[in-house]
């Protein structure tokens, strides 16, 4: 299977927050933003594998800024680390005040997406090319947290737990 680089799959995606997507106090509902967030990883995943591509985890959403009504949103994904089927998509966004011209980082967080044949199940993607220094250090972060997760997305097992949680 041809690999494929990380610039091949990257997107930005923008979005104005509309007040049905905002609290009474006029800032941005976070289950809104992490929607974008989510559809994003989706396309950098499916642009990746040309296959369906389904959420298997969500790790490390931290919101740096809050997100205010009439914000324009710019959501970047990008591939960090392939495995056999599964990808995963460092999502960032970025909120900006367009009158006032200001821009703040606004949130992170790391996607895992996992390719899916026609009955569902996972399927092999294309390995990943790594072009810059950057894209090679995000790779080995990247499976440094597959390696410490591997077996436990999608588990079925009735003594499942959240990755790397302390057992008792």
């Amino acid at each position: 299977m041809e690999g494929r680089d990380v610039a091949h799959s990257a997107i930005s995606m923008s979005q104005v927050i509309w007040p049905d997507m905002a609290g009474r106090a006029g800032f941005a509902h976070g289950g809104e933003i992490m929607k974008l967030m989510d559809g994003a990883a989706g396309v950098v995943a499916v642009k990746h594998s040309h296959r369906d591509s389904v959420t298997a985890r969500v790790e490390g959403i931290n919101f740096y800024q809050p997100i205010r009504l009439y914000d324009l949103v710019t959501v970047n994904g990008c591939l960090t680390f392939v495995g056999r089927s599964s990808m995963e998509v460092l999502v960032e966004v970025w909120a900006e005040n367009i009158a006032k011209e200001t821009k703040v980082h606004a949130l992170t967080a790391y996607f895992i997406m996992v390719a899916v044949d026609e009955m569902g199940k996972p399927t092999e993607v294309p390995p990943l090319i790594l072009t810059s220094d950057r894209e090679k250090a995000l790779w080995e972060k990247g499976r440094k947290r597959y390696q410490s997760c591997k077996g436990e997305i999608m588990s079925a097992d009735a003594d499942y737990r959240v990755c790397r949680e302390e057992t008792i």
